[in-house]
């Protein structure tokens, strides 16, 4: 019996992995950065030019370009984002199996929880987006130095395959080179283990894979660099600088965090990674692969969005040795029996909390956080307010304004080739096929909680048709209205007020 009970932790992790990833999937709208991943190169443009006009790693793309072959138009939001989730689960997976191989079960277990329920990695592997492929293989670079220092039948081709890893790691994104800390300990651990082989042997089996390595990086990324648009220039300028942006504040690290792990989260993680100190002798290279990244994003990059999500793999095993900790101290308390018990009482409703909500905010639809407000429990989180005032990053989140069914009412109905929206033309250009043009505009999309944030058009015609005259079409989600279509006459306001409108 009691071996049947140690199981369930197991099918939990399991469970909640595959359920936060995969379960719908399709149901939102194509967001602004996952049209940005298709493959969509312009016509005349070889493959080769059109990644080297993209702001990062070709990685996502290539997928994308493999799901083509099957979906040709990416008409199914759902097939297109499927390689991208199975990506997180087998990351989970891995993730799971470095941390046992190096700490033992039971910090695999709470960190792989951890990482299977935390909103940053559910909301970024429910999306076309290279973060899976990024943590996937940094996870597995980092599995396979281990197997080289752990396992004698994997000490020379452990080092092969961790740095092919890696290289596919930096290929998706230059994320993945914040592994280094933990990886340079990983190869000075195999270096040492390995001290009955003759040193020149040792520094070959780690030159060679390198040294390919960065030739094949410097072959492609060498005449990426030189030949970048000034755009994307202009971009990581702004990302890293600040410069050129016309939101001069520094982003929050914080704010970004409870967006995705709402109500008290961020004091749980504070507490245990409080609480995993005293085993500092034994995580002191995980403290160093946890600073190297929060220095760069935290005191040196402008706008860190996301990419937190780089020291929060190993701030989440930091704080499974915090929990561990705690569950010590319940023992000498209570005894070895009681404090188990409660250890396992208190750690059981941790995780199915922190797992509900990420359904509540991830999968379930009804409302859709955090555009809308949603209630959960003695909490009321979201609403349009604070994420258009702080104009944090909302990845993965569920979106749906109906926008096939938009493009089937503009391109069947009366229409002049022309319109607008105070949605991201990013994504509105993808669905209509039609030119963005306000002064020519037949027909106005109006998207109620836009990934804009503009929850009014400050555009004087809009303003002026929109006041006076009814939507032609509005569209509907259980109930709640979030889209409007209107039909504009083509010119300014003053043209369309001397014609009598």
């Amino acid at each position: 019996m009691k071996e049947k009970i140690k199981w369930i932790p197991i099918l939990f992790l399991i469970f909640v992995t595959l359920w936060l990833r995969l379960a719908n999937l399709g149901y939102s709208d194509y967001q602004g950065d996952e049209i940005k991943a298709m493959w969509r190169p312009e016509t005349g443009q070889s493959a080769l030019e059109f990644l080297y006009t993209q702001k990062k790693g070709p990685t996502e793309f290539l997928v994308s370009y493999l799901v083509k072959f099957i979906d040709p138009s990416y008409s199914n939001e759902f097939l297109l984002r499927l390689p991208f989730a199975l990506a997180g689960v087998l990351a989970v997976y891995f993730f799971y199996r470095l941390v046992k191989l190096h700490f033992g079960q039971k910090i695999a277990l709470y960190a792989a929880l951890l990482l299977s329920i935390n909103g940053i990695f559910v909301g970024l592997m429910r999306i076309v987006q290279y973060q899976p492929f990024v943590i996937l293989f940094s996870v597995l670079t980092l599995y396979s130095f281990s197997l080289a220092v752990e396992e004698p039948k994997w000490r020379i081709r452990g080092i092969y395959l961790g740095v092919l890893f890696w290289t596919a790691a930096l290929f998706s994104h230059y994320d993945g080179i914040f592994i280094a800390p933990f990886a340079i300990y990983l190869l000075a651990r195999w270096y040492q283990h390995n001290a009955d082989l003759p040193s020149g042997v040792r520094l070959k089996h780690l030159a060679i894979p390198f040294a390919i390595s960065a030739l094949v990086l410097a072959t492609y990324f060498v005449p990426y660099l030189l030949s970048l648009p000034s755009n994307i220039k202009d971009y990581w300028t702004e990302r890293f600088t600040g410069e050129g942006g016309t939101d001069k504040r520094l982003r929050s690290s914080l704010l970004n965090f409870e967006l995705y792990n709402p109500i008290f989260t961020i004091y749980i993680y504070a507490a245990f990674g409080l609480l995993s100190l005293p085993k500092i002798k034994t995580t002191y290279p995980l403290i160093l692969w946890f600073a190297v990244p929060w220095v760069a994003f935290e005191l040196i990059i402008f706008d860190p969005g996301t990419h937190i999500y780089t020291y929060i793999i190993p701030g989440i095993i930091l704080i499974a040795f915090g929990m561990e900790v705690l569950e010590g101290i319940l023992v000498k308390l209570l005894g070895s029996v009681w404090g188990r018990r409660l250890n396992l009482l208190w750690a059981a409703l941790l995780f199915v909390w922190l797992a509900g909500v990420s359904h509540l905010i991830f999968v379930d639809h009804t409302p859709e956080y955090p555009f809308e407000k949603r209630r959960i429990l003695f909490w009321t989180i979201g609403g349009p307010g604070p994420v258009r005032d702080y104009k944090l990053w909302t990845f993965g989140f569920p979106y749906y304004r109906r926008w096939e069914e938009i493009r089937e009412f503009v391109t069947t109905t009366e229409n002049d080739g022309y319109y607008a929206t105070n949605e991201n033309v990013s994504i509105s250009v993808y669905y209509v096929p039609f030119t963005y043009y306000v002064e020519r505009a037949g027909h106005y999309i109006y998207i109620h909680n836009p990934q804009s944030f503009k929850t009014w058009d400050s555009r004087d015609k809009i303003q002026y048709w929109r006041a006076h005259y009814k939507p032609v079409k509005v569209l509907e989600n259980d109930g709640r209205v979030v889209a409007e279509i209107y039909y504009m006459p083509p010119g300014s306001l003053e043209d369309i007020k001397k014609a009598g409108y």
